[in-house]
């Protein structure tokens, strides 16, 4: 497989690497964006409004049902209800719930029936539930008061007893819509993080390809390699493997958001592997990741930035053998990260804090967007030399919790 092929135009006219990226990369935010779109505020607004425009037309078409069922329930006893009587008396059943709802609504927001809360939440309910069996009671007695509604005003000791049931079961109906109604708003807000979150990281991926794996490091690479031709033939083209490889595994994780640990250090290990050729002897490569740690998943070329930023700055303008170490650990519902150099360190800032790179930075933004403040970068010279990165992920139920802030945050 030639390297042309692989990394830049061929003599054919087939397009770069980089072109193909962006081809996928488009394809892939154009399909996820159309397919998870969401409504923004002022959509949202309308769907409240067509909410309670249905809450409404729902209480009239129970009123419409309920008007021949008492005008048979008063010709049973034997007494000839008008037909005003009738449907002012039907409204006068439903419509007061109209009135009630902002306030079951209100309840419902403040105290929904989740895991965790669902006791007090229950509780609250409960007596909610009661209040409004009063309150209806209330507006129907006051409503019986109005002409056309009812032969004569009903008793409110009455109206309470016979309507409980009615309104007890109609305000647990009213919290469990607007239950759904929240979990469904909450399922499409997710949903359009989850579209956003995807089309920045494919992004950011291609931006690997175009800035981290940039033309310096593939001028470099294909140096090395021309000088290996000559010398070591097997060496070249066992560089120029490793290349097609790591641009490939590239490219087919674009719009992953996470993947397993044992995959992440395979990329890495791709990288440092390339490195080691150019370097030679001048670098060394310490990876320490436990077996029962391979399965964890963690932002997907979250390492490779970090490994490159020690090479550059630790290794690279040295002429001495130089090291690098990554760890990984598990600390409870944590799990630990570290990429150590043992280069000249960070520089310092004005205020003494170790000065962040783009990638750095670049790499927080993305632990942001996957984990919230459940994950922390920090920077920090290490006691006997150099700079160590390490990064703090949730693993589990952590995924929710506030990160440490130990060190300085990058």
């Amino acid at each position: 497989m030639s390297l042309s092929a692989a990394s830049v135009v061929s003599r054919e006219g087939r397009p770069s690497l980089e072109d193909s990226a962006g081809i996928r990369v488009g394809g892939l935010r154009s399909a996820v964006v159309d397919t998870l779109r969401m409504p923004n505020a002022s959509q949202t607004d309308a769907l409240e409004r067509r909410g309670w425009l249905l809450l409404g037309v729902v209480l009239v078409v129970l009123s419409l049902v309920t008007m021949p069922q008492l005008a048979l329930q008063y010709r049973m006893r034997g007494v000839e209800l008008p037909m005003a009587e009738v449907v002012f008396s039907g409204f006068a059943t439903w419509l007061p719930f109209l009135i009630l709802a902002p306030a079951i609504f209100s309840i419902a927001r403040r105290f929904p029936l989740e895991p965790g809360n669902w006791r007090r939440s229950f509780v609250v309910h409960l007596l909610g539930s009661l209040g409004v069996c009063v309150a209806y009671a209330g507006c129907r007695w006051a409503a019986s008061h109005i002409p056309l509604v009812d032969p004569t005003p009903l008793p409110f000791t009455w109206l309470l007893v016979s309507q409980f049931y009615l309104a007890f079961q109609s305000y647990w109906v009213l919290v469990a819509v607007h239950q759904a109604w929240h979990n469904y708003k909450r399922f499409r807000d997710r949903a359009l993080r989850a579209s956003q979150l995807e089309a920045r990281l494919a992004k950011a991926q291609l931006e690997v390809l175009k800035g981290q794996l940039h033309p310096h490091f593939l001028f470099n690479t294909l140096n090395a390699i021309s000088t290996l031709v000559h010398r070591d033939a097997h060496a070249a083209d066992e560089m120029i493997t490793q290349l097609s490889d790591l641009l490939r595994m590239s490219l087919d994780s674009i719009g992953v958001q996470e993947v397993r640990l044992g995959q992440e250090v395979e990329f890495l290990s791709r990288y440092l592997d390339i490195q080691r050729t150019r370097f030679q002897d001048r670098l060394r490569v310490d990876v320490d990741v436990p077996e029962h740690l391979l399965d964890v998943f963690v932002p997907n070329q979250v390492l490779q930035p970090i490994a490159e930023n020690a090479i550059k700055h630790g290794l690279a303008t040295r002429p001495e053998c130089g090291r690098i170490e990554v760890t990984a650990r598990r600390n409870g519902h944590w799990l630990d990260l570290a990429v150590r150099d043992d280069g000249p360190g960070f520089r310092l800032g004005p205020e003494g804090l170790p000065m962040r790179g783009i990638g750095l930075r670049n790499t927080r933004e993305r632990l942001r967007e996957l984990y919230g403040p459940g994950a922390v970068l920090t920077l920090s010279n290490h006691p006997e030399g150099g700079a160590v990165v390490r990064l703090r992920l949730p693993l589990g139920d952590a995924a929710e919790g506030a990160a440490s802030t130990e060190g300085v945050t990058a």
